[in-house]
């Protein structure tokens, strides 16, 4: 028994001298430094020529803009019942608001978050895109 015990108080000290060892390695103020390399990416913008005809909901959505309809900002619902007006309207008007976001994501139309006067939550209302000008018939 007492070599079984010999060898653990060795085992013992050699836990300690590491344990100390290891402890003087992080009391010393060790200077690490640390190199990451951040790639630049550079976005290279190219006009291609989108062409739309005047017989699809975007195309008739254009020819309102382009007459001047969202200088005073609209709602898709100021939208659609213009399109009804006019006998343009789509056999389903649930196609009106994501030919309207597609024609911002383009940029021909902007739209801005607003509140409304009473009631829900705010809405989108839609003017006239930075590329709007762009659009040659």
């Amino acid at each position: 028994m007492s070599c079984e015990n010999s060898d653990l108080e060795s085992k013992v000290r050699e836990l300690e001298s590491r344990l100390e060892a290891l402890e003087r390695l992080v009391s010393q103020n060790l200077n690490l430094t640390l190199k990451v390399e951040v790639p630049k990416v550079f976005l290279e913008r190219q006009m291609v020529d989108v062409r739309i005809s005047e017989d699809e909901l975007q195309g008739r959505i254009i020819l309102l803009a382009k007459e001047g309809f969202f200088e005073e900002g609209k709602t898709v619902g100021d939208v659609a019942k213009e399109l009804i007006r006019r006998c343009w309207h789509p056999k389903d008007l649930k196609h009106v608001r994501p030919a309207m976001e597609q024609l911002t994501a383009i940029g021909v139309l902007n739209r801005f978050q607003e509140k409304r006067k009473r009631g829900k939550g705010p809405r989108w209302v839609y003017y006239p895109g930075p590329l709007l000008g762009s659009v040659k018939f």
